[in-house]
């Protein structure tokens, strides 16, 4: 089984440190492929002996997501010609095996769904109480939103056409696995402040790029709207999360599962774990004791 995983990255440092060591205890280094956008010498010195494609940050264009993403679709779809799986996944995502097989390998190669792509598991990692985050990422922070946003069918063994951030497939379905999670740090990062600063500074960037056009395009109030209001997003995340129903995961994730399967909407072309549907019955989790070391 050879296995790539694929990411995109501006600054974002603690992060990509965290993403290449974690995904060394799957593959080999070579085997990790870093998109860095701007070409920053400290994503080549914390990546070194990945894969690293230097690309231009000259200005923000207003699509810039959905370029992003064709970016990293074709290169996930480039490296199938060479590998069996490859996994691309946004560099706050980590994914974890949980089976009884010893490897992530060894359960993709018995894997008998027959649909493009795999998705784990989504978990939105909420900081319910300060944590230490040196002690272990789940050590700290061992509480999650069963998320919708993040089942990704990120593991792909075929051509796919990713939704904008990779949440869904234009084209092809795909299959929920109960024994493999992804877990979202983005809330939990010990810069978190100065992140939502610097994305804030990525829509003003934007908003000149669109203003400075021969014909400027109208933009909608949520333009943008978790980079420019990022508290306001959190708060209302940590609302959902307070009103939630615990959902019970000792003894495995098919309930997870089950729940996230009965939310996929299909529209025309497009496939997606719908997040409005997942809202209307909220689910928390509490990662087990014996799972915390995971990450």
């Amino acid at each position: 089984m050879k296995l790539a995983f694929v990411t995109m990255v501006w600054r974002d440092y603690w992060l990509l440190e965290k993403w290449v060591n974690h995904n060394t205890q799957y593959v080999e280094k070579r085997n990790l492929y870093v998109i860095n956008h701007g070409g920053d010498p400290k994503v080549h010195e914390i990546a070194a002996g990945c894969n690293v494609i230097d690309i231009p940050r000259d200005e923000v264009p207003m699509d810039l997501t959905r370029r992003r993403w064709d970016l990293l679709g074709g290169l996930t779809n480039g490296l199938l010609a060479f590998y069996d799986r490859v996994i691309c996944t946004d560099v706050d995502e980590l994914i974890v095996y949980v089976g009884q097989l010893e490897s992530l390998q060894a359960h993709l190669e018995t894997s008998t769904a027959d649909t493009v792509a795999l998705s784990p598991i989504g978990l939105n990692l909420i900081p319910r109480e300060e944590g230490n985050i040196e002690d272990g990422v789940l050590r700290a922070y061992p509480y999650a939103m069963l998320s919708a946003k993040y089942t990704k069918p990120c593991i792909v063994r075929d051509r796919v056409f990713y939704t904008i951030g990779g949440h869904g497939l234009q084209r092809g379905q795909f299959t929920i696995d109960p024994d493999l999670l992804l877990f979202h740090l983005h809330y939990v990062t010990p810069d978190y402040v100065d992140r939502m600063e610097e994305r804030r500074q990525i829509v003003l960037q934007s908003r000149e790029h669109n203003q400075a056009l021969e014909q400027p395009k109208e933009l909608g109030k949520r333009y943008w709207i978790n980079w420019a209001k990022p508290h306001t997003i959190r708060d209302k995340e940590f609302g959902i999360y307070e009103r939630a129903s615990d959902m019970p995961v000792d003894q495995g994730f098919e309930l997870a599962a089950e729940a996230l399967r009965a939310a996929v909407r299909t529209s025309g072309k497009k496939v997606v774990v719908d997040h409005a549907s997942m809202l209307e019955t909220p689910y928390r989790i509490t990662i087990p004791e014996q799972m915390r070391d995971l990450l």
